[in-house]
């Protein structure tokens, strides 16, 4: 379910330039109006993928959570959040990737 709001949002970006904007300059608020979890004190931020700039996700190392982030992910952090930032920054489907 969450993975699919996620491709609903990442769709919309692509085809809804407005959206899209929004979604660059709030990206919590779009994403929870999406009905996306994110947990508060969660900073979220969307980059774009072009041709010339790709994007390389270095996730936290484990072990090295802010105690905020700890207690959620202690509480029980949705699964899918972490995927988001994977999803989002997917390839669009046709597109050429840098790397093959």
């Amino acid at each position: 379910m969450q993975q699919e709001k996620e491709r609903q949002v990442l769709e919309r970006a692509w085809a809804d330039p407005a959206f899209k904007q929004q979604l660059l300059d709030d990206p919590v608020a779009v994403l929870r109006a999406a009905g996306i979890t994110v947990p508060d004190g969660v900073q979220v931020r969307v980059v774009e993928d072009t041709r010339e700039l790709v994007h390389f996700l270095l996730p936290a190392r484990p072990g090295a959570l802010a105690d905020g982030v700890l207690e959620q992910v202690a509480g029980g952090l949705p699964d899918s959040f972490g995927s988001i930032a994977c999803h989002l920054a997917a390839p669009r489907p046709g597109a050429l990737s840098p790397f093959f």
